[in-house]
C-alpha cells in the first residue's frame, strides 16, 4: 500500500502508535490537532481500525461526516480474520484509488496485539 498523504489525529494513543506505520506506507504524514478543521478537503477516504465493530461516538461523528459527502469509508476490524481484512483493504484503496487517507482508531486498540498484526500484512 502506498498513499500520497495520511492524517492523524493528535492526542490520541492510537494515532502515535501507528504514526511509524504511517511514514513507511504514505509520502506525508499530517498531524490533525483539531477535529474541527475541515479535514474534508485535505482526505479523499477514510479508514477506521475498530474491534469486533463498535465504534466510539467520536468516530462515529466523524464517519457521518464522510458519510455525508459520500466519501470512501472503510473498516478493518483487528479481531476478525488477518486475510480476509488485508485483501478486502486492497480491494477498497484500488477500486476507490484513494490517495489522501484519513485513519481513525480508539485509545483501547492500541493494547490490542492483533493491531501489529494487521499493520505489518497491510
Amino acid at each position: 500500500m502506498k498513499v500520497a498523504s495520511i492524517t492523524l489525529l493528535a492526542s490520541n494513543e492510537f494515532s502515535s502508535m501507528i504514526h511509524s506505520w504511517a511514514t513507511s506506507v504514505a509520502r506525508e504524514v499530517h498531524i490533525l490537532n483539531d477535529k474541527s478543521v475541515d479535514f474534508l478537503l485535505s482526505t479523499d477516504s477514510l479508514l477506521i481500525f475498530n474491534q469486533n465493530q463498535e465504534l466510539t461516538s467520536d468516530i462515529a461523528e466523524l464517519k457521518g461526516r464522510f458519510d455525508h459527502k459520500q466519501m470512501p469509508v472503510h473498516k478493518i476490524d483487528i479481531n476478525g480474520t488477518l486475510r480476509v481484512g488485508v485483501t478486502n483493504f486492497d480491494l477498497w484503496l484500488e477500486s476507490n484509488k484513494v490517495k489522501h487517507l484519513m485513519v481513525l482508531g480508539s485509545d483501547e486498540l492500541a493494547k490490542n496485539p492483533n493491531l501489529l498484526r494487521f499493520l505489518e500484512a497491510i
